[in-house]
């Protein structure tokens, strides 16, 4: 049973706790656990160090307990980068929804900062991930969930129908311990 979620906002404007419905899904869903929503720095010009070091930062404040994360967006595909270089212990599933997938190919979306290493397949092969989007986001195209499944051949790839950039059905579909 996860006892911790340790949830990572994306980049942009943020709403408050109380206005993110992504976030508010994930309480509903699993009320019992305690949700962990620090404030990555600078989200409306996101530094990919900065943000790595508060991944970090927030990650070792986690007791030794069962835990996941939840990352929309940006935070998704930083939650990503982060496990790539270090994975933590008693992390039992990782969730990505609505993230892009950074690549030097791809006109605009194409930061090397933010993309995941060559590696990255290998490295997480291990970890249980779910990558979630929606077919309808106007903001990151589902065309990202299909190159972050093809980078993470082990991961779970969950489309939807609908939810914009904001998905949230995927919490009733019970894919979470």
């Amino acid at each position: 049973m996860v006892q911790r979620i340790l949830f990572l906002h994306g980049a942009g404007p943020q709403p408050g706790p109380e206005e993110n419905p992504v976030l508010q899904a994930v309480r509903r869903r699993w009320p019992d656990a305690d949700l962990v929503a620090p404030a990555l720095p600078d989200p409306e010009d996101p530094d990919p160090d900065q943000w790595q070091d508060a991944i970090a930062r927030a990650i070792r404040e986690i007791p030794d307990e069962p835990w996941m994360i939840v990352g929309h967006s940006l935070g998704g595909s930083e939650a990503l980068r982060f496990l790539c270089h270090r994975i933590p212990t008693l992390l039992q599933r990782v969730v990505t929804v609505a993230s892009p997938c950074w690549d030097q190919d791809d006109p605009d979306w194409n930061y090397l900062g933010f993309t995941l290493p060559a590696t990255a397949g290998r490295t997480l092969a291990d970890l249980d991930i779910v990558v979630v989007h929606a077919e309808d986001d106007d903001v990151v195209p589902v065309t990202h969930a299909h190159r972050l499944a093809d980078r993470l051949p082990s991961a779970q790839l969950l489309l939807l129908g609908s939810g914009g950039h904001l998905p949230t059905e995927w919490t009733e579909r019970g894919i979470v311990p």
